[in-house]
């Protein structure tokens, strides 16, 4: 079909919001409240009749950025995590996903590696990109840093990683409770012996799994010996409780990518697991369901937590873009419960189904 609004625009030159205002005999205000949406700004009917078919007719495409910034919203939604190459945030990233799919959102991803300098940048980056929210599940900075990036016009969850305060909508498992049942567990297979591999100290709920073996273990009449905590790298901390005098006979670890290390440290040096060492992880990602591995684990829901954190931004966006004006409400903490896994690391070799396939559809 002949262009009925013919341009004096070189060859393979997108068109502009100019070129759609010339063609439709508007201004490029009235088409930049067409394509805004403004429900306060009355364009007549057989005016929007003409910019819809200058908008066709010229093949324009509008700027996502651009409309951002006229009407304050760019519908993209930055996710941030501690670490892609760890199994359990994919994982997260696929609830978002499941809980976005359909919408308008478009997600912008980011992994920090564990630094928080690199942390703190990719924030930087995705706020000059006007993201319309941000789903935190890498929280290095403090509580005052969070607080922050909370008073900036951007709605924030923090998935997975927590604060001790409730700063920000938060979503997270029971992190003290999934490391009694860990530890419990192993109590029951009789384990007297039993190792903590923890994880960094400054990351909330590594704080609540070393405090939920602590409690587990006193509750037993066990607790007193800090030799059997240890941390860092997961060979040389495994080295280290194996050459006590009385070393341990099970080893409840922080998170399943240390236990998979932990499995290859027994692995290469003959320990038979669960014969002389069991153990347990936490976070049940899918290579710890592959039938080689069989980690028995707590299962953190990470899916669960990703549709959830997902849900509450989505939520808080709208209602900051509402028509009505209202006070926004107080943040809310949201708690999942988590479950203990059974395989045959613990011992409990009947538990480990032989049809538990990992589920790689991450994306």
């Amino acid at each position: 079909m002949r262009n009925r609004f013919p341009s004096s625009r070189p060859a393979g030159q997108r068109a502009t919001i100019s070129d759609v205002a010339a063609a439709a005999g508007v201004s490029k205000a009235t088409v930049s409240k067409f394509l805004g949406g403004n429900k306060n700004y009355y364009i007549a009917s057989e005016t929007r009749e003409r910019i819809a078919k200058a908008i066709e007719d010229l093949q324009f495409a509008p700027n996502a950025i651009a409309q951002g910034l006229s009407n304050r919203r760019t519908d993209t939604i930055g996710v941030i995590v501690a670490s892609i190459t760890n199994p359990f945030y994919p994982e997260l990233i696929a609830g978002v996903e499941e809980a976005l799919g359909g919408s308008e959102y478009t997600l912008l991803l980011g992994s920090t590696d564990e630094q928080p300098a690199k942390e703190a940048a990719l924030v930087r980056s995705m706020l000059q990109r006007r993201v319309d929210g941000l789903i935190m599940a890498a929280v290095t900075m403090d509580d005052a840093e969070v607080s922050r990036l909370v008073d900036t016009d951007v709605d924030v969850v923090l998935a997975s990683r927590g604060l001790d305060t409730t700063l920000a909508d938060t979503v997270v498992i029971d992190n003290l409770t999934g490391a009694r049942q860990a530890v419990e567990h192993l109590l029951g297979h009789g384990h007297r012996r039993i190792a903590h591999l923890a994880g960094p100290a400054d990351v909330v709920p590594f704080r609540y799994r070393i405090e939920g073996y602590r409690e587990a273990m006193a509750d037993a009449g066990l607790d007193g010996d800090e030799r059997l905590v240890a941390s860092g790298n997961p060979a040389e901390a495994m080295t280290a409780l194996l050459t006590l005098p009385d070393p341990p006979t099970a080893v409840f670890v922080a998170n399943d990518r240390m236990a998979i290390e932990v499995l290859e440290f027994c692995a290469g040096r003959g320990i038979e697991v669960p014969q002389e060492l069991a153990v347990v992880g936490f976070d049940n990602v899918w290579v710890g369901r592959l039938s080689g591995v069989g980690l028995t684990s707590v299962d953190s829901k990470a899916r669960a937590v990703g549709r959830k954190a997902a849900e509450v931004l989505a939520g808080r966006i709208r209602a900051r873009h509402a028509d009505t004006v209202q006070l926004p409400a107080p943040p809310e903490r949201t708690v999942l419960q988590p479950e203990l896994v059974i395989r045959r690391s613990c011992g409990c070799v009947a538990g480990e189904k032989d049809d538990d396939a990992p589920d790689r559809s991450f994306f």
